[in-house]
């Protein structure tokens, strides 16, 4: 269990779950054996009262291979559990299980259009999916105590902000500010996201809040700055759709999701973003020593004219992508087919970086990668 969760209070509405940080049906992909539809896993758990669902594991830290059920890896108990609600202290869990509903559609369609070449996607879908990706990275249970740890030395720009924040909220530990976080992405769509981060860029410019962080002074009154965060990944990247080469797979971790590698300057400073999602690869462009690969953004069919013609201001365009109109522009994203030597540098860049765990579909395709892992 992350440190931090330990002390908190328990309530006698809490009813213990083993939560995922990632989805199931990302670990379906990574299945052993034939997929079961949901029929079929229900009858078998009622007349045998074991899951019926397993994938292969692998455990950094004993250097073992087994195989385990679906249910019982890559989460905690009572992760995303909030005391704070006593009307329903998992309401956060039924949260993501909306979005993950959304994203698991989204990502089905992905694997029925590898023949094409080519995903076809509109606007808002394509909002759900970057707002999975994203969530995907701070969902995670190492994420969990640290993200709001003032102490924490990767957060030293923010400190007297987080402390501000906590204290403002009522919000005792950092988990309990991670918790207040994740409904706060949850309950705001991905433009009204994008929007609150654009006026705030607005209002005191990228530079100067790239000072703030410098000079630990992030402003007490800019209550929505996760808001930048998101605004700055999801605007700052586009997404990109690569496949495993021929014979190959991805691999997925235990911290596999949000990795950044590589780098690209950043108002002089580096930055990066890199991210697995499935047995496809979804990721935003990178400058890596591990892998070239070329990249263009997806072709654009606005509905109406195109909004970079009339918006002089970046809350102009955000406005403009939450309007109606914007709903039936259509992105189309080539999906990349990666060499063999690319796809083994992807899942480098996983193993390089891999702390607990990590799940494959075939022992045979991890075979040249297991000098990295032993």
């Amino acid at each position: 269990m992350p440190v931090g969760q330990k002390n908190r209070r328990r309530t006698p509405r809490s009813t213990d779950q083993y939560q995922h940080f990632i989805p199931r049906f990302i670990l379906r992909r990574f299945q052993v054996g034939p997929a079961k539809s949901k029929a079929e896993r229900k009858r078998e758990f009622r007349r045998t009262g074991i899951d019926p669902e397993y994938v292969l594991y692998y455990d950094i830290a004993s250097g073992t291979l087994d195989t385990r059920p679906l249910g019982k890896v890559y989460g905690v108990q009572n992760l995303y559990e909030d005391i704070r609600n006593q009307e329903n202290v998992n309401e956060l869990e039924e949260k993501l299980a909306v979005l993950e509903r959304e994203a698991a559609s989204i990502i089905s369609d992905v694997h029925v259009a590898l023949p094409t070449r080519n995903f076809s996607i509109k606007r808002r879908p394509l909002e759900a999916l970057r707002k999975f990706l994203f969530i995907m990275h701070y969902r995670q249970a190492a994420v969990a105590p640290v993200y709001f740890q003032e102490d924490h030395p990767e957060n030293v720009g923010g400190r007297q902000w987080i402390e501000h924040f906590k204290k403002s909220k009522g919000l005792k530990t950092a988990v309990d500010a991670w918790l207040y976080m994740l409904r706060f992405y949850l309950d705001n769509s991905h433009s009204q996201l994008m929007l609150l981060g654009a006026k705030i860029v607005e209002k005191y410019g990228m530079h100067a809040l790239f000072e703030f962080l410098a000079e630990s002074h992030i402003p007490p009154e800019i209550e929505d700055f996760p808001a930048v965060t998101y605004q700055t990944f999801a605007g700052g990247y586009f997404m990109c759709i690569w496949e495993a080469a021929e014979g190959d797979e991805f691999v997925v971790t235990c911290n596999g999701f949000g990795l950044w590698e590589g780098c690209v300057l950043v108002n002089g400073k580096s930055a990066a973003s890199y991210g697995l999602r499935s047995l496809i690869c979804v990721s935003a462009p990178m400058l890596s020593d591990l892998l070239d690969v070329t990249q263009s953004p997806p072709e654009t069919d606005y509905a109406r004219q195109n909004p970079w013609i009339n918006s002089a201001t970046i809350s102009e365009l955000e406005s403009y992508r939450t309007s109606k109109q914007a709903e039936d522009d259509l992105f189309t994203f080539p999906i990349t087919k990666l060499s063999r030597s690319q796809t083994m540098a992807v899942n480098e860049v996983l193993l390089r970086n891999v702390r607990s765990s990590l799940t494959f579909l075939s022992k045979d395709s991890m075979l040249p990668h297991d000098s990295q892992i032993l």
